[in-house]
């Protein structure tokens, strides 16, 4: 299908639902993730909630979901829209829903609006540091989709810069926002890498579902490279050693119960990751999911085309990795 054909007459609320959907609202959650985890860390309580903290935290949720991923979606779809018109048609361009205009627009106005935001918590905090997050958060994002950078066309840098702008950037937001001057440690940015080992083989294992399209136009992404098995113990090495970190890290802090329920937990997932990598394309549990209600839930819209191991692994693994890290994140930033 051409993505520069005529786009019919939509009503005002038609536009604005679009608009919204090439920023892809469920991608936020892993950032807004990463980031409350940091705040958390950060040991921020209800009596610390003053007037000042609660707008930093808003105008941090806005730059991290809306802005800087909803920025993120938005260009990968402009630049990517002869690849959605084979892996993925019914996205806003290649269906026709939107025109190029408008779809630059959009990209282009969540940019500046990514800029204002930077620019109002750095009035809140005087810190450099945050221009260079906000700044430093745009620039993966577009270097990840734009013509003459395009990491994602690299699985290797395409990962890492996925892992960094989703998670660590929220990550180290959050401790210069809520830790005072000089209080952010090695087990702050210990816990930022956590959290972008894990998304770094997420993003690796849902390129599962392009990887026909992305062959044809040369794409050199994880699977592309080293075929959906290979890829997937790439991507089961990053969260592993994410697991293993986590619970080294544990014992290290005497959250020792934490520690131990940890080391439980990674027994199942690695459990599922066998039975993965043995059957990749087994869509008997999605099936059951999604024969109730709650089971959708788990999956959203915008997933319905991923690839059944990449949806398998974000239903029950990613699940208890992230109940995992908030666990550690209250006791470290409580109790510290």
């Amino acid at each position: 299908m051409s993505t520069t054909q005529i786009v019919p007459r939509a009503t005002l609320a038609q536009q604005l639902v679009t608009h919204i959907q090439l920023l892809d609202p469920v991608t936020w959650l892993g950032p807004w993730q990463a980031f409350c985890c940091g705040v958390l860390a950060a040991g921020v309580q209800l009596k610390d909630v003053t007037p000042v903290n609660f707008l930093k935290f808003f105008l941090a949720c806005g730059l991290i979901g809306p802005l800087l991923t909803g920025f993120s979606q938005s260009i990968n779809d402009y630049f990517d829209r002869h690849l959605d018109a084979i892996n993925d048609p019914d996205r806003p361009i290649p269906s026709g829903r939107i025109s190029l205009p408008a779809a630059r627009a959009n990209f282009i106005i969540t940019a500046l609006l990514v800029l204002g935001n930077t620019a109002g918590l750095y009035m809140l905090t005087k810190s450099p540091f945050v221009i260079a997050l906000g700044l430093g958060g745009l620039f993966l994002a577009y270097v990840y989709s734009a013509p003459g950078f395009r990491f994602k066309e690299n699985g290797w840098l395409g990962t890492t810069s996925v892992g960094l702008g989703y998670c660590v950037v929220p990550w180290l937001l959050s401790a210069e926002l809520f830790l005072k001057p000089g209080e952010i440690s090695y087990v702050h940015l210990l816990l930022g890498i956590i959290n972008g080992l894990v998304a770094m083989g997420l993003i690796a294992m849902n390129d599962f579902k392009a990887i026909e399209g992305d062959r044809q136009n040369g794409l050199k992404t994880l699977p592309v490279m080293y075929g959906v098995k290979g890829a997937m113990l790439i991507a089961f090495l990053e969260i592993n050693l994410a697991q293993i970190l986590f619970v080294g890290l544990c014992f290290y802090l005497n959250s020792t119960i934490i520690g131990i329920l940890g080391a439980i937990l990674f027994l199942p997932q690695v459990w599922q990751q066998v039975v993965l990598y043995r059957a990749p394309t087994d869509t008997r549990m999605l099936d059951s999911l999604s024969q109730n209600a709650a089971g959708r839930a788990l999956v959203s819209q915008s997933q319905n085309g991923s690839h059944p191991a990449f949806l398998r692994f974000l239903v029950v693994s990613n699940l208890l990795t992230v109940t995992e890290l908030t666990a550690l994140s209250v006791a470290y930033g409580y109790f510290r």
